[in-house]
């Protein structure tokens, strides 16, 4: 069921006051949707700044401590006992420094120096064949974090520490190096400021920092210890590895970790392999947005509810005259056309009640008319084709004197030893029995797309091919033919019982060209066949046995091999000078 008038119109109400309403709000929400994405951004690059810096300034204090320790190793100047005394001042001095390894020139370990209550036993025996190349080239490199230096059970409860190097050069810069200052700088004061920035700008749990290393090894963290052993598994470093590490990264973008949709930000951190990054939540980052958003939906619903409800009192007062006029056509639906109504007002529901009642009237008379077109087309029917009734009623059939050649095949049928049982019966029962043999014979020539052209007396004539071309005319001429003599076989059990006797048929078909159309004079004129092929379907209709259908060559030929026929030979028939090749429809 539609709905009613009153709702569409409540609904139309609605549609005007809420879609503005909901525009405005759309387009608030689109513009505070990407000042917030804009001001997340730069809130991330800020935070991650802040980070750098504070990286930055670690390392490199640990690497100004590292390059003096190297120079005060590389004096030949001083003593032994005075190179121990001003290394551990420096490393006492350095905040970044805690823990520093001295190393050979082959990347053994000879010595170990550490403020006062730090673990050294995460120190390795040897460098890295990597690191000891770096440091070999560099003024200072910066090497992979590592956990621990053995097997030790609390290992793991070890603050992280990254190694940094340099080489010991007591001949200049350029010459080459006699042995290694490693210092490991420990990451839990890194860790402690990312926690800190992280409750401060990015939501506390609802946010995270990252540092992770050109190994794509996370040695930071503020969700909890790093874990170097693993790459990192963040969506934020999909697409990034070790060749694309700098200074020159940053990108930003959503993402889904962990099953929740995240905002984040990478940024490479200068004068190192690493980048930072800054992650928070989705819900968190656009919280004043979802809050907007419920908002402007609350107002909207508000609006519609009201605007709906107005919609309805005023569609109410409107629609109350269209009650009668729904009932009047109720009754139209039924065919009452004789009911009328009333004009109530002078507005348009007046013009449409008189309206409506004018066409009522106009119906009334209409409906008479058709039911007498009704009645003539039907008895129209009963002298000539369907076909041609139809082509006749709607002005397609040429109506003048005269016809076209057509391709045809006709058909001849008469009752055999008609006159006897004209004797035996009177004549009404005469009349019954022709009308009830023709009806159904006109029924199954319709049937199969044929025309009736006229009944002489017993004898029937139909054709197939005009007025509407057929290429098939052959067969269906043919399927016709042997559907009334089955059918007749059926019927002479009534016949027999009714009339006392049975009826039998001989048929004859040709099939050719001849002229097809209106014969006749200007005021009685008859759609009818004429030519020789006719002549000779009538002629082997003549000669046919009862029950018999003859067929010429060239209806046989035309048919092929959809029927069976059984040849007959040439026959000699009435006025014509050449015998004629004869088959028989094999049932």
């Amino acid at each position: 069921m539609g709905l009613s008038l009153r709702v569409k119109f409540a609904l139309l109400v609605a549609a005007l006051a809420t879609l503005p309403l909901a525009l405005i709000g759309w387009v608030g929400l689109r513009a505070n949707a990407e000042t917030l994405q804009i001001t997340q951004l730069e809130l991330q690059i800020a935070v991650l700044g802040d980070l750098a810096g504070t990286v930055d300034h670690g390392f490199d204090d640990a690497e100004a401590g590292l390059v003096a320790i190297g120079r005060v190793l590389a004096d030949a100047g001083l003593g032994e006992d005075e190179r121990i005394q001003l290394t551990k001042a420096e490393v006492e001095a350095r905040q970044s420094l805690d823990l520093v390894a001295i190393y050979d020139r082959e990347g053994a370990i000879i010595d170990v120096l550490s403020e006062l209550g730090v673990d050294s036993r995460s120190v390795p025996e040897a460098l890295d064949p990597e690191l000891l190349a770096s440091a070999t080239k560099l003024r200072a490199a910066t090497g992979a974090a590592a956990l621990h230096g053995g097997d030790d059970s609390d290992a793991e409860h070890r603050p992280l520490r990254v190694p940094i190097v340099t080489a010991i050069r007591p001949s200049g810069p350029e010459s080459p190096p006699t042995g290694f200052v490693v210092g490991f700088v420990s990451m839990t004061g890194v860790s402690e400021h990312m926690r800190a920035l992280a409750d401060a700008h990015l939501g506390g749990s609802e946010g995270a920092l990252l540092l992770v290393d050109r190994q794509l090894r996370i040695v930071a963290d503020t969700r909890g210890e790093a874990a170097l052993t693993e790459r990192s598994a963040s969506p934020a470093l999909e697409g990034v590895d070790a060749g694309t590490l700098g200074p020159m990264v940053a990108r930003s973008g959503e993402y889904v970790e962990d099953g929740r949709d995240t905002v984040g930000t990478v940024v490479g951190l200068p004068g190192r392999e690493w980048v930072a990054v800054a992650q928070v939540s989705r819900d968190w980052a656009y919280a004043s947005l979802e809050d907007m958003r419920r908002v402007v939906l609350g107002s909207v619903l508000a609006v519609m509810l009201g605007a709906g409800l107005l919609g309805l009192w005023a569609a109410r007062r409107l629609t109350a005259p269209l009650a009668e006029l729904t009932a009047f056509t109720a009754k139209l639906a039924e065919r009452r056309f004789d009911a009328r109504v009333s004009p109530r007002s002078r507005d348009e529901l007046g013009v449409l009640a008189q309206a409506m009642s004018d066409a009522a009237a106009s119906l009334e008379a209409s409906e008479a008319q058709v039911a007498r077109e009704i009645e003539v087309r039907r008895d129209l029917g009963r002298y000539i084709s369907p076909e041609l009734l139809e082509r006749v009623v709607s002005r397609e059939q040429d109506m003048g004197l005269g016809g076209q050649r057509s391709e045809i095949t006709v058909l001849f049928m008469d009752v055999v030893a008609f006159t006897p049982l004209s004797e035996r019966l009177s004549p009404e029962a005469v009349v019954e029995l022709l009308n009830h043999l023709f009806t159904i014979s006109t029924e199954i020539v319709f049937r199969h797309g044929g025309t009736v052209d006229k009944f002489i007396g017993d004898s029937m004539m139909a054709f197939w091919g005009a007025p509407t071309p057929r290429e098939d005319h052959a067969e269906r001429a043919l399927a016709a033919a042997e559907e009334i003599v089955s059918w007749l076989e059926i019927a002479n059990e009534h016949f027999r019982s009714t009339y006392g006797c049975a009826i039998e048929l001989a048929m004859g078909l040709n099939s050719g060209s001849c002229v097809v159309g209106n014969i006749g004079s200007d005021r009685r004129m008859e759609y009818t066949a004429i030519g020789d092929v006719v002549n000779v379907a009538a002629r082997l209709e003549a000669i046919a046995r009862p029950q018999q259908i003859l067929v010429s060559q060239s209806t046989a030929a035309l048919a092929k091999d959809a029927f069976d026929f059984i040849p007959l030979g040439e026959r000699q028939l009435s006025g014509r000078s050449e015998p004629v090749q004869l088959f028989e429809l094999e049932p």
